[in-house]
């Protein structure tokens, strides 16, 4: 099944993940981390469940050994086609966006989302979409990137740079009245603080790329080599006395139970 999104960013972003398909699974520490605790907030028999920005099908197998039927659900051509392609069985694969999911509402027992819905234009309409199509009871548990993350990497691009080089994530006071919005529902909302290590800022640059997520809405300005050099300097600064520099992330887990 292909349902196309009319979104002219979106189509961007799409393009930017489908080239990421293949390189991955070589630079999702942050995906891994945050789905191992989702994971832990689903029950053991899932019932037809839609893992919506599948990927490449990073937890395709974790998400199966639960679900009376699977269904992968991705944007981007390229990451279906990759997770299509390790996962030769009986599960169904769906080309769409989340913004537009094309089920009938009561139709899903669990909607899976790692760190897909920061990248939706309209996050409660979204969430309310999600919470349709979910069975009397159903669940939903989704992560997102919060207000807050990328730091200390982000803030020294801005001093560089003079511009913001990453997209604007939502803050707490957002989210939550998004959450108290959506009707039918029972929720709950965590938050974590995730560090990721790295040696040079340039693997950073490299895993934001290999994930496709170096993607931003506004335009800006191609990084010179000075300019870059100039980040790792002030990144420098930053370095913990085992010699690590750090990427921080701000990730809340959310629940959304269907009453």
């Amino acid at each position: 099944m292909r349902v196309q999104s009319n979104n002219a960013h979106k189509s961007k972003i799409a393009q930017h993940f489908s080239r990421a398909a293949t390189s991955y699974c070589n630079h999702n520490s942050l995906q891994r981390q945050c789905a191992e605790t989702l994971l832990q907030m689903l029950p053991q028999n899932s019932g037809v469940t839609v893992d919506a920005g599948c990927g490449p099908g990073v937890n395709t197998l974790a998400l199966q050994r639960r679900a009376s039927h699977y269904i992968g659900l991705d944007f981007a051509a390229g990451m279906l086609q990759q997770a299509q392609a390790g996962y030769a069985d009986g599960s169904s694969w769906v080309q769409a966006d989340i913004e537009a999911l094309p089920f009938a509402e009561r139709s899903i027992d669990t909607i899976y989302a790692n760190l897909a819905v920061q990248w939706v234009t309209d996050l409660p309409r979204t969430l309310q979409q999600v919470v349709d199509c979910l069975k009397p009871s159903g669940r939903a548990v989704l992560s997102t990137v919060m207000d807050g993350s990328l730091a200390p990497l982000g803030g020294c691009f801005q001093r560089v740079t003079g511009n913001v080089r990453h997209n604007k994530f939502i803050d707490t006071q957002q989210l939550d009245a998004c959450l108290k919005g959506l009707k039918g529902v029972t929720w709950r909302c965590t938050q974590q603080s995730i560090a990721v290590p790295y040696q040079q800022v340039r693997d950073m640059l490299h895993d934001l790329k290999g994930i496709g997520a170096n993607y931003t809405l506004h335009q800006t300005r191609r990084l010179t080599k000075s300019q870059l050099s100039a980040v790792e300097t002030a990144m420098e600064a930053h370095r913990s006395t085992d010699g690590a520099l750090f990427l921080h992330w701000k990730i809340a887990f959310i629940e959304l139970i269907k009453g």
